[in-house]
């Protein structure tokens, strides 16, 4: 691994609504830590923006300032080029950050920049759209999506996503999905199916303990349809990783997922969800370089 690279040039991408709280902090600190040294700022004024950014720029090292969603737009900008990606987690959730550092305070994060190291790091794609992190559909996919709502509500944005996977435990309907996991094909009502280059989503839930970022293949969580009674005891599980010996619970390395269905299924990327009734997941190896701290 590398250290982040003098010779590139520096280009903080600030998602503007996700870090409004602290936007006047985050240009203060970012002028002390860079000092005489030459960068470029960018602050989004609309989502896509970074994305549409991010593609004209080459030989760069990305600061994506925000959140998952920020480094989604990120991402699908970067994947493939020569540019490499720091992380700030600056966001509500910043769950792929967890794999590249234990520091979850973006202002020490932004100080101690230099002691990252750049290495080239899984990503995912489904369709044409580009993950980092994990990509899921059924019961978290619909917890995402009910948690906008929550986020609207100053006193619950930070903890949106708990409030409405309680909530969800009362209006979700199970998935019946059909999946071509690497030639095996599966049919059968699921709760959800997760498929995890990363360990953590949804604010830091251990969905998936068994997942590297730089192994080659997804963890391939999936989890059988149950009686919400059985849900309830299953949740503490899901929210600290010991799911895994749940016999609810079924787990499968892979590279690719076909995934199809009768009626529109909402996909999680990241946390940006978008309808589908036919996609394939695929792994990209080493599909993106991350700076990381070495722990």
């Amino acid at each position: 691994m590398k250290e982040v690279n003098d010779l590139k040039k520096k280009v903080f991408l600030i998602n503007s609504y996700s870090c409004r709280d602290k936007l006047e902090e985050i240009r203060r600190l970012i002028k002390t830590i860079m000092g005489d040294e030459e960068y470029e700022t960018v602050e989004s004024e609309y989502k896509g923006q970074i994305t549409e950014v991010v593609k004209n720029l080459k030989n760069c090292v990305l600061y994506s300032v925000g959140g998952d969603g920020t480094l989604v737009e990120v991402i699908n900008g970067a994947a493939g080029s020569d540019n490499e990606i720091f992380v700030v987690p600056a966001g509500t959730g910043n769950d792929f950050c967890r794999m590249l550092t234990d520091e979850k305070d973006y202002k020490k994060v932004l100080q101690d920049h230099a002691s990252y190291t750049a290495a080239a790091t899984d990503c995912g794609k489904a369709g044409e759209t580009y993950f980092a992190n994990i990509a899921s559909v059924g019961y978290d996919a619909e917890i995402v999506k009910n948690s906008l709502r929550f986020k609207k509500i100053p006193v619950l944005r930070k903890i949106s996503y708990i409030a409405s996977l309680i909530y969800t435990i009362f209006t979700y309907k199970p998935i019946k999905p059909r999946l071509e996991i690497d030639g095996e094909i599966i049919e059968k009502p699921l709760l959800l199916a997760a498929f995890a280059n990363g360990e953590y989503y949804g604010g830091g839930i251990h969905i998936a303990p068994t997942a590297k970022i730089d192994d080659g293949c997804f963890d391939v969580y999936l989890c059988d349809s149950v009686k919400r009674l059985t849900l309830i005891t299953l949740l503490p599980k899901l929210l600290n990783g010991s799911h895994v010996k749940d016999r609810h619970i079924h787990i499968i390395k892979a590279k690719e997922i076909k995934l199809s269905s009768e009626t529109p299924l909402l996909l999680n990327l990241d946390g940006e969800l978008e309808e589908t009734t036919e996609t394939t997941v695929s792994l990209i190896e080493g599909g993106a370089k991350f700076y990381r701290k070495v722990r």
